[in-house]
């Protein structure tokens, strides 16, 4: 059996960010642990659940997921912080245009910017939506149709 619908998401689209040129192999897919500074700039993906519209009623089901991707860029600095988030949202949306998922569409909803300063050095999130759309039967939630 393979993994939920919305884990695959979250590894391609962790995969698809790999190796940009800011933020390189600091891509992250865990809630659970603190960042270090070591780790920025980095990128952290989750998803932050999804919605279902029944398209069939007859068992099993048909199921369109709409399905939220939050992608965190995380940096740290000085001067020019935010023209290191901009760079890092750049290379964000073009890798997330290319992306090749199992979802039927991929859309673009919008950016969040954020800079903490109570730290020795500010540290700087910008916070991406994507939501993603996919079809599964309601007995099969790790299976895309």
């Amino acid at each position: 059996m393979a993994n939920h619908v919305r884990q695959q998401l979250r590894e391609a689209v962790a995969t698809a960010l790999t190796g940009l040129t800011t933020t390189g192999s600091r891509v992250f897919q865990s809630r659970a642990y603190p960042l270090q500074t070591s780790d920025l700039p980095c990128l952290v993906v989750t998803t932050d659940g999804d919605s279902m519209e029944y398209l069939t009623v007859k068992k099993p089901a048909q199921l369109q997921r709409d399905t939220q991707v939050r992608i965190e860029a995380y940096a740290t600095g000085t001067s020019n912080l935010d023209d290191t988030l901009d760079t890092i949202c750049k290379e964000v949306e073009t890798a997330m245009d290319n992306l090749s998922t199992i979802a039927k569409s991929v859309g673009f909803v919008g950016t969040q910017l954020n800079i903490d300063v109570v730290s020795e050095k500010p540290v700087g999130k910008a916070t991406l939506i994507y939501r993603m759309q996919l079809i599964t039967l309601s007995n099969t939630p790790d299976v895309a149709i």
